[in-house]
Order: structure tokens, then sequence, then C-alpha cells
């Protein structure tokens, strides 16, 4: 199991806070605003450190990293699963702090703790449910993690029959997602599907389609013409006659030369 722990920078707080502050945490200067910014700040500090925060641990088992941009906030990344650490955990011991804009030069301290950045998390992936977080910087309880699994199980299935109906519909490999591949790949894993598909064994370019080098539309490799903009192509594939343009109708009134 891989445990990571977000070491705190300067990105955990607005860089407006720090860029003024002499190495002994005095504001070096600035106006009237700026002191009375820097006190609402050191009092948000402190009313934090009173009444305590508590660190938790975001849980990863997808093999994708996760990624949440918190904006001035700054980045929150917890790593990938990998078949040597199929558990992948990120602690999160520090609040991060913003300021509110309330208008006419005012501005307020915004606080968030750990527990809310892990929920930020949970609602961009929780969706795919391998991803989950708990108080504290234990290591998680085989049965959150065999929970987890079953949701991501399910969500994999879901993708995979996507994939099967699109691939069905349209056969084209362009359609066909990275998370799609991953499901199929998830579901033979697991013993779910005899075989991986020919939209994961197969590339693009062993594929029987080609993209029209004059439209861009998938069509068949063999094609002598496409369907879709009627332009020819040789025996090699190359164009050698392009579709004719539409011509454009003429104006009321104009004269031809």
């Amino acid at each position: 199991m891989g445990t990571m722990v977000e070491a705190p920078s300067g990105r955990d707080f607005d860089n407006v806070f720090g860029a003024g502050m002499s190495p002994s945490g005095a504001l070096r200067n600035g106006g009237v605003s700026d002191r009375l910014r820097d006190r609402l700040v050191r009092e948000e500090h402190a009313k934090l450190h009173r009444q305590g925060w508590q660190p938790v641990t975001v849980v990863n088992l997808q093999p994708f990293a996760l990624q949440a941009n918190l904006g001035e906030l700054g980045m929150i990344e917890v790593p990938a699963a990998t078949p040597e650490q199929p558990v992948r955990t990120l602690v999160i011991q520090h609040y991060r702090m913003s300021m509110r804009d309330l208008g006419d030069g005012n501005f307020t301290p915004v606080s968030i703790l750990p527990s809310e950045l892990a929920k930020e998390i949970e609602r961009e992936y929780g969706a795919t449910g391998g991803v989950f977080w708990y108080h504290g910087t234990g290591e998680p309880e085989a049965a959150q993690v065999e929970a987890a699994r079953a949701r991501q199980q399910s969500w994999w299935r879901q993708l995979y029959q996507q994939a099967v109906d699109s691939w069905s519909r349209y056969h084209q490999h362009k359609l066909i997602t990275d998370r799609q591949r991953d499901a199929a790949r998830a579901m033979f894993a697991a013993g779910e599907v005899a075989g991986l598909p020919e939209w994961v064994t197969i590339t693009r370019a062993q594929a029987d389609r080609r993209d029209c080098p004059m439209c861009g539309e998938s069509i068949k490799v063999a094609a002598k013409i496409c369907h879709f903009c009627r332009s020819e192509f040789g025996a090699e594939g190359e164009p050698v006659r392009a579709a004719a343009a539409p011509k454009r109708a003429a104006k009321p009134g104009a004269h031809e030369e």
C-alpha cells in the first residue's frame, strides 16, 4: 500500500499573504486594508489552532490519478493504483485558506479543513466507486476497501457496456475512451468477460477502418470512394480525386462572365 503525505507549501495559502511577510511573520508594509486583512488572517489561524482539526486519508483504487483543481488553493493529487500498489492513499494533514471578497475592498478569510478538501475529491470521483476517505492517518480497513472494490466493479460494468454499445453501432476507435478500455481490462481480470474486445487489443492502425484524408470521417481501409465527401482513392488508399465543391447559387441580378 502506498501512502503519501501532503506537505504544506506556499500554495496552501493565498500568495498575497506570504509575499508581504518578513521572516519573523510581521507585515513588511501596506496600507490600512492590508493590515486589516493581515490581522483577520492571523485571527483565523489562531481560531483554528484553538479548535483543532483532524487530518484525513483519501484512498484511491483506480488505475488513474485523482486530481482536484482548487483554484487559488492549489491542486490535490492522489496517485494512481498500480499492480504493485493496488491501494494508494494520500494523507491531508493541513487546512488551506483563501480570502472571500465582500466588495468595497473588504475581505474575510475562509479556511478549508482537510475533511472539506477530501469531500471535493469525493465529489469529483466518488461516482467511480474506487475512491473514499476517512478521518485519521491509519491504514484503511479491509471492509472499506472491499466495499469500494464492489462499487468500482459496478462502475466498470457500466463503462464496459457503454463501450460495447458504441462499438457495435459506430465501430470507431476514437469513440472509445481510455476509461472504457480500463473497464474492459478490469472486467477481464475479474473473469467477467472471456477475453479483451477488439477495441482494446487492436489499435486504430491495425483496424479495418481509417480516417478519410479529405473530410476526416471514418471509412473502411479498402474503400475506393468516401461515402461522406465522395472523394476517390487509388490502390494504395491515396486520394486521386477530391469531390467537386458545390456550386454557389448565383445572387439575384448577378451576371455570369
